[in-house]
C-alpha cells in the first residue's frame, strides 16, 4: 500500500480531524486527496475492490452437494473479519492528531447503504485488524494517525438497493466532545472484456464420453498453438458443451502505486439457477480470481452469455465509453434478458448496453450475427457482422459460372443438396430474406450507437435456415452420422421442455462464421465451413477468410460440426477466456 506523508501541521493547526483516500486516484494517498472527496464521479473519487477471490483456497469444491450454490459463493477472501487477502485492500488514511487527552478514543465506521457490504482494517505492526465493526481505537493511535485499508464484500448488483458508494466516517470523542470527518467511496464496477483484448487463459469444458468433442478439442490447441497461443486450454468441470453461456469473465481494479492497476478477475454466472454447469466456477475461483452468481430463474436460452457481446471503448457525440458497451439481444414475447441480468449491467454505471433484436432466431443471441472485432481504422475495432446477401451472391456467382450441380455442403454426412437446389428453394430464399432484413435493422441501431460507418463494416458471407429448435433436436439426434442422444454428456442436450428457447424459428444453416473465437488481434478461429468445393477450394469458407484478413486477421478453420452446430451453436458458444485487462476505466 503506498502511503505519502501527510501534513501533521494542518491537523494541529485546523484543530480538526482528517481522514482521507485515494480520491484523486493516482494510487497513493496524500494531501492531493483533500478536494472533493465527500463526494464521487466519474472524474474523481476512491475506489475499492470487491475482495472476493480464495487467497488460500480454503473454499469447497462444487461437487460438494450439500453446499447450497449461496453458501459457495458466500465463501470468499472478503468473508469474516480476517484480511485474507490484504494486497486488495484500498488505503486510507488519518492525520495525526495532537493534543488529545489520554482519555480520547476513535471509531472508523462505514455509514449509509452499503454499510455492511464493506470492510474497514488497522494495520497494527504487521497484523490488518478489522475495525469497521466497532472496535475503538486509542488516543497514541490516533496521534499518531491511522493506516487503513478497505474491501467490499459484494460487487453491487442492483440500483435500487444500493449504488456502489459507501461513506468512511472517521469519529474522535475527547472531553465530551465528538468530531468526526468522512470520505467517500465507491466498490469498482465488474468490466467485461471485448475482443480486441488478447486472450490470456483459454476455457473449454469436459469432453466426458463424447469423442467427437475430444477431436474438436485437440484440433482447437493445434490451431491455438499455431497462431502462437501455447497454453493448454483449461477444462471447467462440467459436461455442459456451451462454455460461453454459462459464464461471462470479467474484472474490477482500482488505482496502483506508478499509475499501475490493481485487479481482481470475476467469473460470472448466467442467470440460469436451472443450469447446472454454473456451480463448476467456483472450482475456479483462488488467489485473484472470485465468482459472483447474477440470480435468474430456470433456464432460458436469452440469458446465455452468447447473448452478450462488448463494443470496444470508443468516443461518440462528446461521450465517452472507456471500456466500451455490452450489447445484448431481446427476444421480446417474454423471453427478454432476465431483470436480474438487466439490473446487474446497469448498477456498474460504466458499459451503458445496447439492445439488440433477437426475436427472429431460435437461440436468440447476439453471437450468431454479430462480432467486434480488431480493426486497420482509427477507432482500432469495427463490427464483422454475419451477410447473407454477400453468401447468397457467392452462391449465384457459382451457378453462373456453371457450377449449380456441386454439392452446397460438401460435408458427406449431411443431405444432398446441390447448389441449384438451394437458390431454387423458394421458402428457403425467403426465410434468407427475412433474416437479412433483421440484420439490417440491428446493423443501423449499432452504427447509430458506435459511429461506425457502413465502409468500416466487416461483412461476413453465411445463412440461415428455417427450424422449430424442439424438433431440430430431435432431428439431429436420430441422425445416423449423430450418436444417440444418451450418449451426449450431460447437458449438452437437455430435455426441450427443460429449456425455453427464443420465439423465433432461424438458425445458422452452414456453421456461422462470426461465432469463433478471436485470440488477438491478428488470429481468429472460425468453425469449418463445409461450403461448395470448386477446383478444390470451399468458397464459402474461402470468402470468410478473405473478409477477416482485410483486418490484418488470420483465419484457422476446426470442425465443430458434431459437438456445437448441429445443436444450435459454434466455437464461441463452447469456448471462453479471460483476456488482458485495458486501460484504467477512470480515465
Amino acid at each position: 500500500m503506498a502511503l505519502a506523508p501527510l501534513s501533521q501541521g494542518h491537523a494541529q493547526a485546523s484543530g480538526r480531524i482528517e481522514i482521507l483516500a485515494d480520491t484523486n486516484r493516482d494510487g497513493t494517498v496524500d494531501a492531493a486527496d483533500r478536494d472533493g472527496k465527500y463526494e464521487w464521479s466519474s472524474n474523481r473519487g476512491a475506489i475499492f475492490l470487491p475482495n472476493i477471490g480464495d487467497s488460500a483456497k480454503r473454499c469447497p469444491r462444487s461437487a460438494d452437494k450439500a453446499i447450497s450454490d449461496a453458501a459457495l459463493e458466500a465463501c470468499n477472501d472478503a468473508q469474516g473479519d480476517v484480511a485474507w487477502a490484504p494486497e486488495n485492500l484500498a488505503p486510507l488514511r488519518t492525520a495525526p492528531i495532537k493534543g488529545l487527552s489520554g482519555k480520547a478514543s476513535g471509531q472508523v465506521v462505514p455509514t449509509g447503504p452499503g454499510a455492511d457490504r464493506v470492510r474497514v482494517f488497522l494495520k497494527r505492526g504487521t497484523r490488518w485488524v478489522m475495525i469497521g465493526n466497532g472496535l475503538v481505537v486509542s488516543e497514541r493511535e490516533l496521534a499518531a494517525g491511522l493506516e487503513l485499508g478497505v474491501d467490499g464484500r459484494d460487487v453491487a448488483r442492483d440500483l435500487r438497493k444500493w449504488d456502489g458508494r459507501i461513506t468512511i466516517e472517521l469519529r474522535v470523542k475527547d472531553r465530551g466532545v465528538l468530531a468526526s470527518d468522512s470520505v467517500v467511496m465507491r466498490v469498482a464496477p465488474v468490466i467485461v472484456h471485448n475482443h480486441t483484448q488478447r486472450a490470456q487463459d483459454i476455457f473449454g469444458p469436459d469432453s466426458g464420453r463424447y469423442a467427437p468433442h475430444k477431436t474438436f478439442m485437440t484440433d482447437m490447441e493445434v490451431a491455438l498453438r499455431k497462431g502462437g497461443y501455447d497454453r493448454p486450454i483449461r477444462r471447467i468441470q462440467t459436461n455442459d458443451n456451451w462454455a460461453q453461456d454459462f459464464v461471462e469473465f470479467g474484472y474490477a481494479s482500482m488505482p496502483g502505486a506508478g499509475g499501475t492497476q490493481k485487479a481482481i478477475r470475476i467469473a460470472i454466472r448466467s442467470p440460469q439457477p436451472g443450469r447446472a454447469a454454473g456451480r463448476a466456477l467456483f472450482d475456479l475461483r483462488g488467489p485473484g480470481m472470485g465468482v459472483v452468481q447474477m440470480g435468474g430463474q430456470g433456464y432460458h436460452q436469452v440469458d446465455s452469455f452468447g447473448n452478450l457481446e462488448t463494443a470496444p471503448p470508443y468516443r461518440l457525440a462528446g461521450k465517452d465509453y472507456p471500456v466500451g458497451r455490452v450489447v445484448y439481444g431481446d427476444a421480446g414475447d417474454g423471453v427478454a434478458p432476465h431483470e436480474d441480468w438487466i439490473n446487474f449491467f446497469a448498477a456498474q454505471q460504466l458499459q451503458s448496453p445496447i439492445v439488440l433484436d433477437t426475436s427472429w432466431l431460435a437461440i436468440g443471441h447476439v453471437d450468431e450475427f454479430v462480432q467486434f472485432i480488431p480493426a486497420n481504422n482509427v477507432r482500432g475495432w469495427t463490427i464483422a457482422v454475419k451477410d447473407v446477401d454477400a453468401a447468397l451472391a457467392l452462391l449465384r456467382k457459382a451457378k453462373a459460372e456453371g457450377h449449380g450441380k456441386v454439392a452446397a455442403f460438401s460435408r458427406p454426412d449431411v443431405r444432398p443438396r446441390s447448389i441449384d437446389d438451394l437458390l431454387g428453394n423458394a421458402d428457403w430464399l425467403r426465410q434468407n430474406e427475412q433474416a437479412s432484413r433483421k440484420i439490417a435493422l440491428n446493423m443501423a441501431l449499432l452504427m447509430a450507437e458506435t459511429g461506425i460507418s457502413e465502409e468500416e463494416v466487416v461483412r461476413v458471407p453465411g445463412l440461415f435456415t428455417e427450424s422449430d429448435f424442439h424438433d431440430f433436436v430431435s432431428t439431429v439426434t436420430k441422425k445416423a452420422s449423430a450418436p444417440p442422444a444418451g450418449s451426449y454428456p450431460d447437458g449438452i442436450l437437455l430435455p426441450p421442455e427443460d429449456i425455453t428457447y427464443g420465439p423465433g424459428v432461424l438458425i445458422a444453416d452452414y456453421p456461422a462464421p462470426v461465432n469463433g473465437l478471436l485470440v488477438d488481434r491478428t488470429h481468429y478461429i472460425a468453425p469449418r465451413q463445409w461450403g461448395p468445393v470448386i477446383d478444390g477450394v470451399d468458397i464459402l469458407e474461402a470468402a470468410v477468410a478473405k473478409a477477416y484478413a482485410a483486418q490484418g486477421i488470420e483465419t484457422a478453420f476446426v470442425d465443430d460440426w458434431m459437438t456445437h452446430h448441429i445443436i444450435g451453436g459454434e466455437i464461441h458458444c463452447g469456448t471462453n477466456a479471460t483476456r488482458e485487462i485495458g486501460a484504467p476505466w477512470w480515465r
